[in-house]
């Protein structure tokens, strides 16, 4: 059993909401769950990646139900997914993708009945983000993408394939 001294623990942080606007996020983390109705969601958690309020949180989920299914292609457009066909998504290649996100305050109710605030995205609030200066030098996109839309995982397979002492074209320096 853990002995804890509380008297050297700060309370709890600052749960005020984000001011409303755009925010340049990282996805730091997906977790699968159902919706109430048994729909596949995934539960999106964005980190701040810039600015005054770098290391926030903004929370958003996907739903995989018929009516959530726009919202998904969205999101996952303006994360840099192709969406033009048929795809096996899996929550792996949206983490890491940077976005901006939009957010705006909304009051709710918490469950002893006080109205409080909190951050709230809109169905449109994600907009694909600017390259950041160190990708540009690097030619990635966010999320680990080169320009053309191939993973480092599919780049480093083909630098070790060319690491066998041949260059692209064949020739051995």
């Amino acid at each position: 059993m853990p002995r804890v001294d509380f008297a050297h623990v700060d309370d709890v942080g600052d749960y005020t909401p984000l001011p409303k606007g755009q925010y340049r996020c990282r996805l730091a983390a997906v977790e699968e769950a159902s919706t109430q109705y048994g729909d596949e969601m995934w539960k999106l958690r964005f980190e701040v990646a810039e600015g005054e309020h770098a290391g926030r949180y903004i929370f958003d989920n996907l739903v995989f139900s018929s009516r959530g299914l726009k919202h998904v292609k969205l999101v996952c457009s303006r994360m840099g997914i192709d969406v033009s066909g048929e795809l096996d998504l899996t929550p792996d290649m949206l983490e890491g993708r940077e976005v901006l996100v939009t957010v705006g305050v909304v009051d709710y109710e918490d469950a002893a009945g006080n109205t409080k605030q909190r951050n709230k995205v809109p169905f449109d609030g994600y907009l694909p983000a600017p390259q950041s200066e160190a990708s540009r030098q690097e030619g990635e996109r966010p999320g680990g993408s080169d320009a053309n839309g191939e993973g480092q995982d599919e780049q480093a397979g083909a630098e070790d394939e060319q690491a066998d002492g041949e260059d692209e074209e064949g020739i051995p320096f």
